[in-house]
């Protein structure tokens, strides 16, 4: 043929030219025909016989365009003569030519140019010498949904199957590519180095990151490597297609694995945490993400700070963030905290309005009597909220002076409103102190050291008396101090549970809520006293009226 005979026939088809200038013409021959004229019924030629043969026009859908009036090409004869002429093939003729060569290009694993003719069910038709068909999964290493736009265009295709019997061909464009790509691979994988920068384009994306190809060879540019900044939606960030630059942050030769990085040939953020986040100030941040012991903020693109639950509020205590701010919510914080060595940056969303801590100190004086409302209670106390909406707590030592409580809730209980003195402010701390027992004056400062008392025996031990001085407040007598005129090696000898004494305060120890007393000092005391008021009364009145001793005998002296 003269006019669009395919490059990759032309060997094969002068060999046929020659074998078609044999004189005899018999079936299964090849001969040289000439085209005499081309019509809509089909292509007419002479191929040497007396009678000329039409070629149907489906028999040349594989060439770029038809033949015309003058061309030659060779033809297969399928029967040289009959009623109706000789019948011929173009199609059969190049197939035949073609076979040997796709035989050999298999074998070799030579890649061949095809024409891409048709689309048909589950691929395309492709010409390469004779129609051969590229299934769909062989036409490019990723899945074409659409083959279509595939019509028309020119591939390099291998020859992965054939049939000799059927004459069926099956091609794959997959199988040069990945040929490609396993050369270009194997070249760039020499070339590779941890830390060296380079170029690549974005293949896809996923939940985790986006695979680049960086040269034949993908690595994997996880989303945390992508950007200093939070990135929450990876395709908001980057594109399938997107050239860009990054690191080889790993490579492993031996699996081919590479770890990619984008953010680390971008500045970081960090090191100009001073500049962007002084200390002490206040700025403005988005929300990221809310927890329950805190609130993430993005202060600058890579730049993340916490505020923490106990940060929310200056009147609330346990805070439910969830409840006071949602992920992109601008909010205004204060920078409490930098460490730049951990990247670690503490927030407050209090602190960056007014401290309500500082005009309590002022109008609370410790002192000042106040009422509130008991919202919960620990063992170490319950906490009042006052009208302001400042908690204050009173300590369980801080309910009673005399009876010790191991729990709060023995005396109050949850939502009770209760008249409490405040004690001390501690806004730095942002602590307020309160008390029960102080709204009364301290029973134990009545008795003072020196002061008389009468008591009542209560109990005893081994070593002294303890007597009860007013209602929950007992005293301590030591043995030594009981009076008796002889040593003695128990209480008992010289007093009993219900006996009623008279006694001296000798020590008072508010602290430890604890009070000693002395009956011998007493009475050494009052019999001073006595011996006093009796010299002061002259010859005319006896000690024994003085003492109290009436009729009585004296005292003998080992009675005394």
């Amino acid at each position: 043929m003269t006019s669009d005979a395919p490059v990759v026939e032309e060997m094969s088809m002068e060999e046929l030219l020659k074998e078609a200038e044999a004189p005899p013409l018999q079936s299964g021959g090849l001969v040289n025909a000439y085209v005499v004229d081309v019509g809509a019924a089909g292509v007419l030629v002479d191929v040497g016989l007396k009678v000329e043969a039409l070629i149907p026009l489906a028999e040349f859908r594989s060439l770029p365009k038809p033949p015309v009036a003058g061309d030659t090409f060779p033809v297969l004869i399928k029967r040289a003569s009959g009623p109706e002429g000789p019948v011929v093939s173009f199609k059969e003729a190049r197939e035949r030519a073609s076979w040997n060569k796709l035989t050999d290009a298999r074998v070799k694993g030579l890649d061949l140019e095809a024409n891409v003719v048709r689309a048909v069910k589950g691929g395309l038709v492709v010409d390469v010498g004779m129609d051969a068909f590229l299934p769909a999964s062989q036409i490019d290493r990723r899945p074409v949904n659409d083959v279509s736009p595939w019509v028309g265009k020119k591939v390099r295709v291998m020859v992965i199957e054939m049939d000799s019997q059927k004459g069926n061909v099956v091609v794959s464009r997959r199988r040069v590519l990945d040929k490609e790509v396993a050369a270009k691979r194997e070249a760039t994988l020499k070339t590779l180095e941890v830390g060296q920068a380079v170029k690549g384009t974005v293949t896809s994306l996923t939940a985790f990151g986006a695979f680049v190809d960086i040269g034949g060879v993908e690595g994997l540019l996880r989303i945390t490597d992508v950007s200093w900044g939070w990135v929450g939606k990876l395709s908001d960030v980057l594109k399938v297609g997107d050239s860009i630059d990054v690191k080889i942050l790993k490579f492993d030769s031996a699996t081919g694995k590479i770890g990619l990085g984008r953010k680390q040939l971008l500045p970081k953020p960090w090191d100009s945490i001073d500049t962007v986040c002084p200390l002490g100030s206040i700025q403005k941040g988005k929300v990221t993400s809310v927890t329950d012991f805190g609130a993430f903020v993005e202060m600058a693109p890579g730049i993340e700070g916490l505020i923490h639950q106990s940060e929310f509020s200056w009147k609330e205590r346990g805070v439910k963030p969830k409840n006071v701010v949602k992920v992109g919510d601008e909010v205004c914080v204060y920078v409490l905290t930098i460490n730049k060595a951990e990247e670690k940056l503490a927030l407050s969303l209090k602190r960056a309005g007014e401290n309500p801590w500082v005009e309590t100190a002022r109008q609370f004086r410790p002192g000042t009597r106040v009422t509130g409302v008991v919202t919960h209670m620990l063992p170490v106390g319950a906490f009042v909220r006052l009208s302001s909406g400042i908690e204050g707590l009173i300590r369980v030592q801080d309910l009673s002076w005399t009876k010790t409580y191991s729990h709060p809730k023995e005396v109050l209980s949850v939502g009770q409103e209760v008249e409490t003195v405040v004690l001390e402010v501690n806004p730095s701390a942002e602590k307020m102190s309160l008390g029960l027992k102080q709204l009364k004056e301290d029973p134990y400062a009545a008795f003072t050291v020196g002061a008389v008392v009468d008591a009542k025996v209560v109990r005893l031990s081994d070593s002294g008396v303890f007597v009860e001085l007013a209602p929950d407040i007992e005293g301590y007598v030591h043995i030594s101090e009981i009076g008796a005129e002889t040593r003695l090696d128990h209480p008992s000898q010289a007093l009993s549970v219900g006996d009623t004494v008279t006694a001296q305060v000798i020590k008072n120890d508010r602290k430890k809520r604890r009070i000693d007393l002395s009956i011998s000092k007493y009475q050494r005391k009052e019999e001073k006293r006595l011996l006093k008021q009796y010299k002061a009364t002259g010859e005319g009145v006896s000690l024994g009226d003085v003492m109290g001793w009436g009729s009585e005998e004296p005292p003998t002296e080992s009675a005394q």
